[in-house]
């Protein structure tokens, strides 16, 4: 059986003379190795931990009255707002049911549209971190030395370590996003790619 048949076969059990002719266990195997469904279940996933950070930050803007440290939260808030909203955008474009259309066209659809979801996350969150940095720092500050944060941050010794801090972090935070997508997606889309192959060396 090809690829391609299988692809359909695990979605669908509605053709009970083709079903017949599958060994139950291996159509089971098929069904639970599914990468999109798998790829689904991250997403979900990764909405959950997404709204939990949102409900976190603004616990944060609520609770502490620093103007300063309060707009930095606002921004990781508002961006932390559209990574849901992008997931759960891309949650719902991901059909794991290829029944009609050309299964390899499908594939590589759901596999390029994954793909550039991911890496425009990584090219915003660039412009994010050095705000969650200065902010997660004022607050820090703020917090240590019991002083307002423009008497905290008027030292240039404290400047220089905020700028030391957003050197060192940002990179750090950065290669720990893309770490984490790699762990969440990365055996997915790898497995979603292999599928891809395979189906082309058919035609």
């Amino acid at each position: 059986m090809s690829i391609e048949s299988e692809w359909k076969q695990m979605n669908t059990n509605e053709d009970e003379e083709l079903s017949s002719l599958l060994n139950q266990r291996k159509l089971q195997t098929l069904s639970s190795k599914s990468p999109l469904q798998k790829l689904k279940r991250s997403l979900f996933i990764n909405m959950i931990f997404g709204i939990v950070i949102c409900f976190a930050y603004i616990i944060i803007v609520a609770v502490f009255h620093i103007w300063q440290v309060q707009l930095a939260i606002f921004i990781e808030l508002v961006f932390s707002a559209w990574t849901v909203y992008s997931a759960f955008m891309q949650y719902k474009k991901l059909n794991v049911s290829i029944t009609s259309s050309p299964v390899l066209t499908e594939l590589k659809r759901h596999h390029e549209t994954f793909t550039k979801w991911i890496a425009l996350q990584m090219r915003v969150s660039v412009a994010i971190y050095p705000i969650s940095v200065a902010g997660g720092f004022m607050l820090g500050g703020v917090l240590g030395s019991n002083k307002p944060v423009t008497v905290f941050m008027s030292h240039p010794v404290v400047q220089i370590a905020l700028l030391i801090c957003i050197i060192v972090m940002v990179p750090a935070a950065y290669y720990l996003a893309k770490w984490m997508f790699k762990l969440s997606f990365g055996k997915h889309l790898k497995l979603l790619q292999e599928n891809i192959t395979s189906l082309e060396k058919e035609i």
